[in-house]
């Protein structure tokens, strides 16, 4: 494993609210035993655990300590900010709340004039053919794929919700997020299609970075296993972000980029 300088993960914004980071929330990330609730709030934000703007209900998953989807998670409401709901702990273990699309958005854009104005549409090379004008350049249709995640524990860790799945880009915490203690190594693994990926570039900020200006983000790269460790020394809420360009984009897309937004709380020992 080894540590690598970030590179600017602007290609990935590629409209406006691209640019935003996803930020689940969850007001505990431990809880001592179920039954419980725990309030989570979902925002896409500029700032680190700030709220922003709201996201869309039907794009919120839980998963519970069995590994399944709940179906029912409660009221979701919907703010001029944030998107909030609070999450009914029914059984003992590890949940997973997850925000974003199960589908890849596309973005096809060329260039068109003397000028060479840069237009886009959102849509495959093959879902826009037909709106492309006939003397339109510089073609490129890229793929992204971007999701935010966060865990809760209650009592006991399980790992059900830990597993990969095998599919799409996914980011696999080896060390489970009920054990993130400061002054320790955290794991985690990059795999794309349940293959090791290497060189997903990883920032971390802490929400502490606020108030403190001397912190730094932590900053790593994934290694030919798809592994890379950070260690962080102080305890408190961070959130990470994993960013990879794909070198097999499929027919659909010219590029593929890959984001992973996970929040996570790390505590004192």
């Amino acid at each position: 494993m080894f540590k690598a300088t970030l590179c600017a993960l602007g290609l990935l914004a590629a409209s406006s609210t691209m640019a935003h980071e996803l930020m689940i929330m969850p007001a505990k990330s431990i809880i001592t035993e179920a039954p419980a609730s725990v309030a989570v709030d979902i925002s896409a934000s500029h700032g680190v655990f700030r709220f922003d703007k709201p996201v869309g209900a039907d794009n919120i998953n839980v998963y519970g300590a069995n590994g399944k989807r709940i179906r029912n998670i409660g009221t979701v409401v919907k703010s001029a900010s944030r998107t909030s709901f609070d999450l009914p702990i029914d059984e003992n273990g590890t949940y997973k709340i997850v925000y974003g699309g199960s589908e890849p958005m596309y973005m096809t854009t060329y260039t068109i004039g003397k000028r060479d104005t840069q237009k886009r549409l959102r849509g495959s090379l093959a879902q826009v053919q037909d709106l492309i004008p006939e003397d339109a350049k510089n073609i490129e249709t890229i793929k992204m794929s971007r999701y935010g995640m966060s865990f809760v524990t209650a009592k006991m860790p399980t790992e059900e919700v830990i597993n990969p799945t095998n599919e799409g880009f996914e980011i696999i915490p080896v060390t489970h997020p009920a054990d993130y203690i400061n002054g320790e190594e955290l794991e985690f693994q990059a795999l794309l299609d349940g293959e090791a990926v290497e060189g997903v570039e990883i920032t971390v900020k802490a929400e502490a970075a606020l108030y403190n200006g001397e912190l730094e983000p932590i900053k790593a790269t994934t290694d030919e296993d798809g592994m890379a460790s950070i260690e962080i020394e102080n305890a408190g809420r961070y959130a990470a972000t994993f960013g990879y360009q794909g070198e097999n984009p499929g027919a659909d897309a010219d590029k593929a980029f890959y984001t992973v937004f996970y929040t996570f709380e790390v505590v004192y020992e």
